[in-house]
C-alpha cells in the first residue's frame, strides 16, 4: 500500500514540475518582443512530413502542436484549430520534430480508438470521415512535458 501511495506522489511532484517549467517557458515566450517565427532556429522535417494535398500539417514539437505554447493554447483558447464540412475525408500528416521526447496525437470521436505515439522525428498519417457535425478534441494522450499545451486542438465539423 505504502508503495502505491510513493509511486502516486512521484508522479504528482513530476507532473508538477512539468507543469512549472511549461509556464516558465510560457512567460518567457510571451514577454519577447520577437516573432514567434524569429525565436526558433530552423527545424529539419522528418522525411514524409508534408502537408497532404487538401488537408492539414500538425507539427508536434517542444513547443506544442504547430507552437501552441506560443498561441497562448488553453480552455478559452483552441490551438489548432482544423474546419472541415461534413462529409469531408479529412486527411493529417503529424510530424514530430522534438529530437528527445515522444508526442501523442487523438482526435475525439475521429481518431480515439487507441493511443497514438510519435516518436521523435517519426511522422503520422490520419485519415477519416467527418460525418458528424460539431467541434470535437485534437489532443495528446501520452504524458510529455508540452502536454498541457496539447489538450487544446480542435476539428471543426460544419455542415
Amino acid at each position: 500500500m505504502r508503495q502505491a501511495g510513493e509511486r502516486n506522489l512521484i508522479l504528482i511532484v513530476v507532473t508538477v514540475l512539468g507543469v512549472v517549467a511549461s509556464s516558465i517557458v510560457l512567460v518567457g515566450g510571451l514577454q519577447a518582443s520577437e516573432s514567434a517565427a524569429a525565436s526558433f532556429p530552423s527545424i529539419t522535417l522528418p522525411p514524409g512530413c508534408t502537408k497532404p494535398a487538401d488537408g492539414f500539417l500538425v507539427i508536434a514539437s517542444k513547443y506544442g502542436y504547430n507552437d501552441s505554447l506560443l498561441e497562448g493554447a488553453g480552455p478559452s483558447k483552441p490551438w489548432p484549430v482544423i474546419t472541415v464540412t461534413q462529409g469531408q475525408m479529412v486527411n493529417i500528416t503529424v510530424c514530430n520534430v522534438d529530437t528527445t521526447e515522444s508526442h501523442g496525437f487523438q482526435v475525439s470521436t475521429y481518431f480515439d480508438n487507441t493511443i497514438e505515439s510519435i516518436a521523435p522525428n517519426q511522422v503520422l498519417h490520419v485519415s477519416f470521415i467527418a460525418n458528424k457535425t460539431g467541434t470535437f478534441q485534437i489532443y495528446c494522450a501520452i504524458f510529455c512535458f508540452i502536454h498541457i499545451f496539447m489538450e487544446y486542438g480542435q476539428l471543426r465539423v460544419l455542415s
